[in-house]
């Protein structure tokens, strides 16, 4: 029902993941860190700090804002908030990628809301300023009462965007995004799935009551799937065994499902396949995970909002298009079952860990090394908020 599996990755690196799932099965610890980390509860509630991760982590740094097959056609656009910053992408008719501050340049309207598609032109809904699709403006009615404001010299203000393996960055200050250095290695893996073939089936936003943080920490172990999870999805989880490897600050873990048990009873060692049976996460920097689940592709982003808000957005991405109603039900299942566990499980506790963050009555969390995700993601935040304090 959902279409072909999608492209997957090499045979080769299908062979050393399950290589090294054999050797825990063989009795050799999992992956973990070199060491546990104790992390202040103001590192998710300190607005000062809050402050300081915009500044850094979303205004200085290039960000991950979704896969460039949300914007399939000449005239796709999408919306998004970078920092506290609106902007938008749009996507020309020579097949590239502009990105503008979503904000009229004459009284700073949005000019653009949600997302979509068939745009000709940008008009503002305030005064019907008119622009381009690469942000020029081309109209202002009643012309002559602006006659001393060049039109040349109010277009959109442009950010930079980059899209390569599928994915699409984009940098508030302007300079070039160099993509392989953000990766660090981890593109060669995101190529092999050819995520710019893949199609936007759903996005769906919902706001909750926590730290931006919150969201990621959630995927970055398996340590709570069988208490939290023991109800819906523990069942189909081994969750001991994960792997993990590091991509400089990024990383990517690989999560096995109960499923691989049948694919090594019966089929010989170089016949066994990796991806339906594991869940691969890839953590990009500083809000965006992007999972590769049995058939298709879902992309996670956490938007901060303030300290103890965020919103969560969740988009699924099919192999090929859902042209039928069978098909289109088959990826609207797999969408509903996904959030119904976030949203009754994950996402509920995590509002929960929040309030009592806040408080003032817990002072710190304790990462273990079986959470070697967790710490990794948690270090590298610090390391950047560093490095960006001592740029100033």
């Amino acid at each position: 029902m959902g279409g072909r599996p999608g492209p997957s990755v090499s045979p080769e690196r299908q062979r050393a993941l399950l290589e090294r799932f054999y050797a825990f099965r063989r009795g050799a610890l999992p992956d973990r860190a070199p060491g546990s980390m104790r992390n202040p509860a103001s590192v998710y509630t300190d607005p000062a700090r809050f402050a300081r991760e915009l500044r850094v982590l979303f205004r200085e740094r290039p960000v991950p804002i979704g896969l460039g097959c949300e914007l399939a056609r000449p005239g796709s656009y999408v919306t998004a908030d970078v920092g506290g910053a609106p902007i938008a992408l749009v996507r020309q008719p020579d097949g590239s990628l502009r990105g503008f501050v979503n904000a009229c340049r004459h009284r700073g309207a949005p000019v653009l809301s949600g997302r979509g598609d068939e745009l000709r032109s940008i008009t503002c809904p305030y005064h019907a300023w008119t622009y381009a699709l690469d942000g020029a403006l081309k109209a202002r009615p009643l012309e002559w009462g602006f006659d001393d404001v060049p039109q040349a010299d109010c277009s959109l203000h442009r950010v930079a965007v980059a899209e390569q393996y599928g994915v699409v960055f984009v940098s508030l200050d302007g300079g070039p995004i160099d993509v392989d250095a953000l990766l660090a290695g981890m593109e060669t893996e995101l190529a092999e799935y050819g995520l710019e073939r893949y199609v936007h089936f759903e996005t769906r936003v919902r706001e909750w009551p926590f730290n931006w943080k919150l969201v990621i920490d959630t995927f970055t172990e398996a340590y709570h799937i069988p208490e939290l999870h023991r109800r819906s999805i523990a069942p189909d989880y081994d969750f001991r065994n994960s792997i993990w490897d590091p991509f400089g600050v990024g990383q990517r873990t690989v999560n096995f499902r109960s499923t691989i048990e049948k694919e090594l009873r019966e089929k010989a060692e170089g016949e066994r396949r990796l991806l339906p049976h594991t869940t691969i996460e890839y953590f990009l920097v500083p809000n965006v995970v992007l999972t590769h689940q049995i058939d298709h592709v879902e992309l996670w982003r956490a938007t901060p909002i303030s300290v103890d808000r965020t919103l969560v957005s969740t988009s699924l991405f099919a192999p090929t298009p859902p042209e039928t109603e069978s098909a289109r039900r088959h990826w609207k299942k797999n969408l509903d079952l996904l959030l119904q566990v976030t949203e009754t499980e994950d996402f509920p506790l995590m509002a929960e860990i929040h309030r009592g963050l806040a408080s003032g009555a817990v002072r710190e969390l304790v990462y273990g090394k079986l959470e070697p995700a967790l710490v990794h993601y948690h270090r590298s935040l610090d390391r950047l908020l560093e490095e960006g304090t001592t740029r100033r």
